[in-house]
């Protein structure tokens, strides 16, 4: 547990991680309050748009710049998550001198349970920010217009279910979804870390996002057919309304199972591979 603990204080004090906090969560404040107070001040805007929040959450509003910056940053903010922390320690006498305390084992086990759930805590909670800001701006009790329409999930889609219970709650499932993705990416960041020694920050920063950039995009071509199964798209809302392929519950689980497990294995390869630091 003293590994645990002092890691989480590590991870917040990192300034990388620091920063990439601070920006988010203005991004995520920001964007609402744009489109409220810019967009929303056109005339006609709210007749002819509409001013429910349902539309302007941050995952959603595909059209807005915040979700942008979102998208553009998604295979970025696994590894600001983990501060490069480990990657600076294993290149001094730092992760020696740590291990000598308890075991190799704890140590690298706490690392990969600090990232995991500091990581999902800090974008699940940003995430429920911008619902909050969001519900701020626009009234759910605003009258609901053709656009609003095409936001509803289609039927026999894992989203539908959701939403018939309440907007909110399939708003705040696709928060959870999209911070555990970037989670279990952070832990297979770590786990790149583990395996490969990398020379300097530079490439220890930009080789894991190309890894999984380069997983991604043989992911849009290898499944092309099968968008169900490819993570990025399954974690956008607008995908349950706007595709014609429908995403269950079941294709969600057996991607995110999938991707646990590629941490997995990537994490008892680098544990493998630090085994004989003494």
């Amino acid at each position: 547990m003293s590994y645990f603990v002092s890691d989480v204080k590590k991870i917040y004090k990192n300034r990388l991680v620091q920063i990439t906090l601070l920006l988010f969560i203005i991004v995520a404040v920001s964007d609402p309050l744009f489109v409220r107070f810019v967009y929303g001040g056109q005339p006609g805007f709210s007749e002819q748009v509409g001013a429910n929040p349902f539309q302007f959450w941050l995952l959603m509003n595909s059209s807005g710049w915040g979700h942008t910056v979102y998208r553009t940053l998604l295979f970025v903010f696994p590894v600001l998550s983990t501060g490069l922390i480990f990657f600076n320690e294993r290149k001094t006498s730092i992760y020696e001198l740590l291990i000598v305390r308890k075991s190799r084992t704890q140590y690298l086990i706490s690392k990969i349970g600090s990232v995991f759930i500091v990581t999902l805590f800090n974008f699940l909670l940003i995430f429920i920010v911008n619902l909050i800001v969001t519900h701020l701006c626009f009234s759910a009790d605003a009258p609901l217009t053709e656009q609003y329409n095409f936001l509803i999930p289609k039927e026999e889609t894992f989203a539908r279910n959701l939403y018939q219970i309440s907007p909110i709650m399939m708003e705040l499932a696709y928060s959870f979804l999209n911070a555990l993705a970037i989670a279990l990416m952070s832990v297979l960041v770590l786990g790149i870390h583990m395996i490969f020694r990398f020379q300097n920050r530079l490439i220890a920063f930009l080789a894991p996002f190309l890894i999984l950039y380069a997983v991604n995009y043989a992911e849009g071509l290898l499944l092309a057919n099968y968008m169900q199964y490819n993570l990025s798209i399954i974690i956008q809302p607008r995908a349950a309304s706007a595709l014609s392929t429908c995403i269950t519950m079941a294709d969600v689980v057996l991607v995110f199972i999938s991707l646990f497990a590629v941490d997995v294995i990537v994490a008892f390869i680098g544990c493998r591979r630090n085994r004989d630091a003494l």
